[in-house]
């Protein structure tokens, strides 16, 4: 009973979180977790997602400090300017490829948001250029939804490659897709999208990049293959697939190992002061999103350990109806992809091992994250009306 009260109000402050904005999801999160205890044991905090979420923030902050991103942007610009009109899904991919690389949109949403968007007259670009930006996060080895699924899956014993492969493949089709269907979006609507590319793009601080910032590509390069190449252990140990090298630390905390060297390597190269580092507009937006994952994350863990042996049996039994497919799509409408991947990959890992059900299920869901931020958008409009 306590149990269906516990995911009703995950639910209400789900919905609410939407309208009140800011830190809320995880502040009121943490006020139901309290409300609870009562009844449900919550679980140990989720240490490890914050681990990677911290050192993942502190990477894209000092990337940002750099002027990485501004250069990402620049050179986009200039490959746009030089591909022919009928060539535009070649910008799309491009896109999709500096996002894959990089783990983050924000430049490529700047980018789009200045006076000439990447082509003059070029607006239907807007719209495969959005997907492309969002769909290359799910497999990007440098993106937190990345490495969440990279570290849910090899502790699951899945082959990394593969999935990563899987995932990228069936999201690059979905990018390449959408740069025909943009021609059947009314021009009110592309509108709306331009409109909520300022939104996301109109606090970002832009660094000037430092000299030879070409060595900043090649650690990034150099970090994706390392977790990529990475397999884990059973004693919990990791080893690189290629030369046989055992590491005696955990698996999450190798990725945040070189997330940090990665991070420090830039800081002492281009000699940025760590104060630049902090009042950068993604450390600060990172650290409103690591108080959200603390208290979901900690809240949704401590249900699903609560529930779980229920909903196996049930799962497994065939006893699951459809009221219960509409109630939690309603729910991964609702949550970060990061927080489902965390929680949720590693269950359907256990029921059914096939990658490309888990990698077609993970794009599934990932797409719903357009809605959401939609939803948040038009809340934030109505609110403003007010």
């Amino acid at each position: 009973m306590m149990s269906t009260i516990g995911w009703g109000m995950l639910l209400i402050v789900l919905i609410a979180s939407l309208y009140l904005g800011g830190i809320s999801l995880g502040l009121l999160s943490g006020l139901v977790l309290v409300l609870l205890t009562f009844s449900v044991q919550p679980t140990p905090p989720p240490n490890d997602l914050m681990l990677l979420q911290a050192t993942w923030l502190l990477l894209m902050a000092t990337l940002e400090a750099t002027g990485f991103f501004y250069l990402m942007a620049n050179k986009c610009k200039i490959f746009a300017g030089q591909v022919k009109k009928y060539n535009g899904i070649s910008i799309v991919l491009c896109c999709y490829g500096l996002v894959f690389l990089t783990g983050d949109k924000a430049w490529l949403y700047r980018l789009a948001c200045e006076p000439n968007p990447l082509h003059k007259g070029k607006s239907r670009l807007l719209f495969p250029i959005a997907v492309a930006g969002h769909m290359a996060l799910l497999a990007s080895p440098l993106s937190i939804s990345g490495i969440l699924l990279i570290v849910v899956a090899g502790s699951n014993g899945l082959p990394i490659l593969n999935l990563v492969g899987t995932t990228a493949t069936l999201t690059v089709g979905i990018t390449a897709a959408s740069s025909w269907f943009a021609y059947l979006i009314p021009d009110r609507w592309l509108s709306k999208l331009y409109a909520s590319f300022n939104d996301l793009a109109k606090d970002e601080v832009v660094a000037q990049p430092k000299n030879k910032i070409e060595l900043l590509p090649f650690l990034l390069v150099v970090a994706e293959l390392l977790f990529l190449g990475i397999e884990p252990k059973p004693n919990g140990s990791t080893q690189l697939s290629s030369i046989q090298k055992i590491f005696p630390v955990k698996f999450p905390i190798f990725f945040a190992l070189v997330m940090l060297s990665t991070a420090a390597v830039a800081m002492l190269w281009f000699k940025i002061k760590p104060a630049k580092i902090l009042q950068s507009h993604r450390f600060k937006l990172g650290i409103q999103q690591l108080f959200i994952f603390l208290g979901l994350a900690w809240l949704v863990d401590s249900l699903v350990s609560h529930d779980k042996i229920y909903w196996i049996k049930m799962w497994w039994d065939g006893r699951i109806h459809y009221g219960f497919y509409l109630v939690a799509a309603l729910y991964m409408l609702l949550m970060d992809i990061s927080i489902i991947i965390w929680l949720f990959s590693a269950l359907l890992i256990k029921r059914d091992g096939s990658i490309l059900i888990l990698a077609l299920w993970l794009v599934i869901v990932h797409s719903l994250a357009p809605i959401r931020s939609w939803m948040s958008h038009m809340i934030k409009g109505y609110k403003n009306k007010e």
